[in-house]
């Protein structure tokens, strides 16, 4: 009687859809305000990991509801962990749990219309561009780096250029239709030069030019589509625009610097790894826990693929490839039909992830938040479809 008694109060005591809403935004914000991934990662155990484990262990009410995407993700992490107890590799197949831990939380106990309010996109983005902005004003004042210079590093977990340009892209992405729907075009415009500043004067990011380039591209079509009499004015603003780029890269040493550093070495790097691929084998690849053996022309060896695509297929086999793409496509269809903003941030997260990206399975990164969180948002689920 003690233990049926004290799992009654257990089961009472869990956390229902409104803690996991706001335990997402709290991990969300970690990003940006704790330093360390050691306190990242902490964040996901404390206030999603063990909560969400207790709740699917415990609570009688909460049922997983299956679905294709449910299943895929299933066959995915199952493939990757089957990869991770071949080679004896306990670190890799915890972080297979962490992951699915995490996408289960998401898309099962989360409030899902809670990350779709207009005040959370609104003030995830607004905090996102301020960050930037506000540490790059103070590094200036500081000395730490010069006005102009490219800023490597950040203060908080999102510290790298690249990573936090293309999530300022995604960030974007989900607030522009908010702003066009509601007409606030003087906020839009200001959220648009704050981002095109961030990312060409600050970070110097070409990932994150190319994310916002087709964020643009797509939002003008979508316009003129509704709007053809705008096509001349549209016509009109693009030549502005390449005008004021090309000026941009002729006089502006920081532009410029976008555009000498060409491809930084991708292209040698994608083939080499392709040919370690295929020397490895290419449905089972190198393994999970593959070193890579390739060097650049200097002699120094390559630390990553830079393209999340072939590093899934070199270190897991193309089956991992495959399903995950699949997945990703199912995602994207799913947002289509729900006319959901989180679609336009993954699928700008998904072409800014081919130029750099390593694992997508590992401990709490850059990689969930531009991937895992809106693939997770975005599972199929009866109750949240449109009617």
């Amino acid at each position: 009687m003690a233990v049926v008694s004290l799992l009654v109060r257990v089961r009472q005591a869990l956390p229902g859809e409104r803690y996991f809403g706001l335990a997402v935004l709290v991990f969300i914000a970690s990003y940006l305000l704790l330093p360390t991934s050691k306190m990242v990662n902490n964040t996901f155990y404390a206030l999603i990991a063990l909560p969400a484990l207790l709740v699917m262990l415990f609570s009688a009410r909460q049922r997983i509801v299956p679905g294709v995407a449910l299943l895929g993700w299933a066959l995915l992490l199952g493939w990757l962990l089957g990869l991770a107890i071949r080679v004896e590799d306990g670190q890799s197949a915890k972080h297979v749990l962490y992951v699915a831990l995490f996408l289960l939380a998401v898309s099962q106990l989360v409030d899902l219309q809670r990350l779709r309010q207009r005040t959370v996109v609104r003030t995830l983005f607004w905090a996102l561009g301020l960050y930037v902005l506000l540490s790059a004003l103070w590094y200036w004042a500081s000395g730490r780096y010069g006005v102009g210079e490219r800023v490597l590093w950040l203060p908080g977990r999102m510290t790298g250029p690249i990573f936090t340009s293309m999530w300022l892209v995604c960030c974007l992405a989900l607030v522009m239709p908010l702003w066009w729907r509601e007409r606030h075009l003087g906020e839009m415009l200001a959220g648009n030069l704050l981002v095109l500043f961030c990312i060409s004067y600050v970070l110097q990011s070409r990932s994150g030019l190319v994310g916002l380039a087709i964020l643009w591209g797509l939002l003008l079509g979508a316009v003129l589509l509704r709007h053809r009499q705008l096509l001349l004015p549209a016509l009109a603003g693009l030549t502005v625009l390449a005008g004021v780029c090309a000026w941009g890269v002729m006089q502006l040493p920081e532009m410029a610097s976008l555009w000498q550093r060409a491809d930084s070495g991708r292209l040698e790097i994608w083939g080499k790894l392709l040919d370690e691929w295929r020397s490895c084998g290419v449905m089972t690849g190198c393994g999970i826990d593959h070193v890579i053996a390739s060097t650049y022309r200097d002699g120094a060896f390559i630390q990553h693929p830079h393209n999340l695509y072939l590093s899934l297929g070199l270190y897991s086999g193309l089956p991992a490839l495959l399903l995950f793409l699949t997945l990703l496509l199912l995602a994207l269809h799913t947002a289509w039909q729900r006319r959901d903003a989180w679609g336009l941030y993954l699928l700008l997260a998904a072409v800014m992830l081919n130029f750099d990206g390593s694992r997508l399975v590992g401990n709490p990164d850059e990689i969930w938040l531009l991937i895992l969180l809106p693939m997770a948002l975005l599972m199929q689920r009866p109750a949240d479809m449109p009617r």
